[in-house]
């Protein structure tokens, strides 16, 4: 792969272990997959396009996976409001995508340095009270900024998560919810990103495919082990070691 012809052995270990690592965490505590492994595969040499394409290669398989998995679980209604949002929002976030990289490394590594912090910071403060149905005048916002924020960094989880975490709905409802919206769009932003960034994505992507083995073997090994710790302790951890590898993203041009 050309892609990977341009990092050292270490590099690859490093890209390999932001997707292992990105995966288990997103079994253990339901979100967080894109959060640590876009980041850590930025420091690891690639530029955006190309991490953000292997991680949404290896998330297509993943969400793909649970989708099956858990179908009877779909509440068709819910999802195409949100879908159009997204699906209009992701070109907007590409271009912004576009502006970073032809910024160089530092500016990339900081944009989405600033996007992690900010996930932070909305999943620490705003907690909605769960209801039964939120109102519709939300659908818009929520889906349009899910679809910049997946366009920007390939990270558009954060106002579907709180759109899930505002409804009393089940656990495997809104899991669900969150992978069918994720496997909506990836194929599309996958084929945009390699139509604006050339072959390197698409090798970025193959990349992600070959690491799904793992990537579900990963996720399903955090699932039995956040089984059995505190999920609210586990949830404090990763949102600090999300603030740690955000702050050293925003502050890499005097870290070297």
């Amino acid at each position: 792969m050309p892609i990977l012809e341009t990092l050292s052995a270490a590099q690859i270990l490093l890209a390999v272990g932001a997707l292992l690592l990105g995966a288990f965490v997103q079994g253990a505590v339901g979100f967080a997959y894109g959060l640590i492994a876009t980041p850590l595969l930025l420091w690891a040499g690639l530029p955006l396009p190309e991490a953000v394409g292997a991680v949404g290669g290896a998330g297509l398989v993943q969400t793909a996976t649970g989708c099956w998995k858990f179908r009877r679980h779909i509440v068709w209604r819910d999802l195409p409001g949100l879908a159009a949002g997204r699906t209009l929002g992701l070109p907007f976030g590409i271009l912004v995508m576009a502006w970073l990289t032809a910024g160089g490394a530092v500016l990339m590594k900081q944009g989405v340095g600033f996007v992690v912090l900010g996930t932070v910071l909305l999943i620490s403060l705003l907690r909605p009270k769960p209801r039964s149905r939120v109102s519709r005048r939300w659908v818009a916002p929520v889906g349009l900024s899910s679809g910049v924020m997946s366009g920007v960094t390939g990270i558009g989880g954060p106002p579907l998560v709180l759109w899930v975490v505002a409804h009393d709905w089940s656990t495997k409802r809104g899991r669900v919810f969150l992978w069918v919206l994720f496997l909506q769009l990836m194929p599309i932003q996958l084929a945009l990103m390699w139509w604006k960034f050339g072959g390197n994505v698409g090798w970025a992507i193959g990349l992600g495919w070959a690491m799904a083995p793992g990537v579900i073997w990963a996720t399903t090994l955090g699932a039995k082990l956040g089984s059995r710790w505190s999920r609210e302790r586990m949830r404090r951890v990763i949102l600090g070691v999300l603030v740690v590898l955000a702050l050293a993203s925003i502050a890499s041009p005097w870290l070297g």
